[in-house]
């Protein structure tokens, strides 16, 4: 259990409890509100990552329709959980994505907004999807959104999967130029090999290579290897959504200078001198 939940009825905050019975069920309530109607229900879900947490958002859902006649339901929900499995990949796989989309529009949201979501696919199976750009959510830092602006950062896309998304980046910060990588991973073990730097001169630049999601940090430690090899002066990391399974450190030690995240997965004690957190009720309320 991991979700973390917000409630807000008609714009007001209202407290949110979760919590875990013995034998493992998950519940969740809210405290009853100084209104006695409500007719806007907004939640906002960050980090979610399993079934519990999903039956934790149901739960909250009926909750509050139960109590109050709602006519408008928002759902926040700035990261997508199942968003990386957005096909049949392998023999015998399953197309994670459509099965999570198919529960979450059991819910009925007549708005559900996603932060940088992984691909296209994943507004073809939730319903009333709305998406926060990559370029949006990077305007929220001021210290990014001025590098860029000032053209102070080569632009990196670390594989052709990211081409149309840092494209957009560079044309919302008007830069016209940017680079590209690429790699190879076998989708049965996830090993990665073959890193290499297609286009762009590195020489002497500040690179910032741009992703939508960081988890394990493969692909960006051996992306910094490739780029540091070819002359870039220093290698900084912006993904929206920073899983982090095995922290900062190791991508801090092993060529990356500097890492910029939302909270969208992200807990804030990660924040530091080089880990810069965008928070996410910045990029809500705009």
């Amino acid at each position: 259990m991991s979700a973390q939940l917000q409630l807000f009825l008609n714009d007001i905050e209202v407290k949110v409890t979760t919590g875990q019975f013995p034998d493992g069920a998950v519940y969740a309530r809210f405290a009853q509100p100084e209104t006695t109607g409500a007719w806007q229900m907004r939640i906002r879900a960050s980090a979610m990552r399993s079934m519990d947490d999903f039956m934790l958002l149901a739960q909250l859902t009926q909750a509050v329709r139960h109590q109050f006649l709602i006519i408008e339901s928002l759902l926040e929900l700035s990261y997508l959980p199942y968003a990386r499995q957005d096909r049949h990949m392998t023999s015998g796989d399953s197309f994670s994505l459509k099965v999570f989309g198919q529960l979450l529009n059991t819910l009925a949201f007549d708005r559900v907004t996603v932060l940088d979501p992984h691909s296209e696919v994943a507004a073809a199976v939730i319903d009333n999807m709305h998406i926060i750009t990559q370029q949006q959510c990077m305007q929220h830092s001021s210290r990014l959104a001025n590098l860029l602006t000032q053209q102070q950062l080569l632009l990196m896309a670390p594989d052709a999967g990211a081409l149309k998304k840092i494209h957009a980046v560079a044309a919302h910060f008007g830069i016209a130029q940017y680079g590209i990588l690429t790699k190879h991973r076998d989708v049965f073990n996830g090993e990665l090999t073959g890193f290499e730097l297609l286009a762009g001169d590195v020489q002497g630049k500040d690179v910032l290579i741009v992703d939508d999601l960081c988890d394990g940090g493969g692909t960006f430690i051996g992306s910094a290897k490739v780029l540091r090899q070819a002359g870039a002066r220093t290698v900084s990391l912006y993904v929206t959504h920073g899983v982090f399974s095995k922290g900062t450190a190791a991508l801090l030690s092993q060529g990356i200078d500097n890492i910029y995240t939302t909270t969208s997965y992200a807990a804030a004690e990660l924040a530091q001198q080089r880990v810069e957190l965008i928070d996410i009720a910045r990029i809500y309320a705009h």
